[in-house]
């Protein structure tokens, strides 16, 4: 699979840099521009709105639809852990993420594990923003992201003619293959790194589609060079991921 994915990975930047070759140079740098200039103004908006977002409107359902579990999790009697019982209760979406969002293991369940120890009459909100706060924040900081993202470029792309006219002279308006590949590039940087944080995101909490996995994409070589080195990601995935 990783081999396939590769092979999707460099057939995507040949064709997005071919269309490069045949733009001027002053458009290949303009919309490279407008791109990055969009992902800087759009990542701070969907962190603000997704985390608005949940605490506002998510988390106060969510923590009264399992409240009751929570609470009597000393007390029934159950073949399912106090962990996979409180899940039962969570939104699917939840459910659906948390392998990928470590929700319930590793450094999370530690501290699940002590909150159950505790005080159970106050621990459903801690332990809310511990299984659903990533999963729930990550999907919706992705939406709002893009939703933002695409409004940015649509108003700094309607300036396109105006910036043209300004920096306008036959050098830049002729077409060099070369050059306009090599200005386009962070165009097709952003658009790749866009894509990739889309997958982190909300990938696990799709159907289980083999395509929806992030950990399928794991074994592509690029996928795993680009991942690691997502600086959208970075900004956009803090405090989630």
């Amino acid at each position: 699979m990783g081999i396939i994915l590769d092979a999707a990975t460099v057939v995507f930047f040949i064709f997005m840099f071919k269309k490069c070759a045949v733009k001027t140079q002053l458009k290949n740098a303009v919309e490279s521009v407008i791109f990055i200039l969009s992902v800087i103004v759009s990542v701070p908006i969907g962190v603000f709105l997704g985390d608005f977002c949940y605490s506002s409107f998510f988390r106060p359902v969510i923590v009264d639809r399992v409240e009751s579990i929570v609470t009597t999790s000393g007390d029934v009697d159950t073949t399912l852990n106090p962990v996979e019982r409180i899940m039962s209760g969570m939104p699917t979406m939840v459910n659906n993420g948390a392998r990928i969002y470590h929700t319930t293991s590793g450094e999370s369940l530690s501290q699940l594990n002590k909150l159950l120890a505790g005080d159970l009459s106050t621990a459903t909100g801690d332990i809310v923003d511990i299984l659903a706060r990533p999963v729930i924040d990550g999907v919706v900081r992705a939406l709002f992201f893009a939703v933002a993202f695409a409004g940015c470029y649509r108003l700094l792309r309607a300036f396109y003619p105006t910036i043209e006219a300004y920096f306008y002279n036959p050098d830049r308006a002729s077409i060099s293959p070369t050059n306009g590949m090599v200005l386009g590039a962070g165009r097709i940087v952003v658009i790749y790194l866009i894509t990739l944080s889309m997958v982190q995101l909300v990938g696990p909490v799709l159907p289980d589609f083999i395509l929806f996995r992030p950990e399928m994409y794991s074994y592509s070589f690029i996928f795993k060079l680009f991942s690691e080195n997502n600086l959208i990601m970075l900004f956009l995935g803090e405090g989630i991921l």
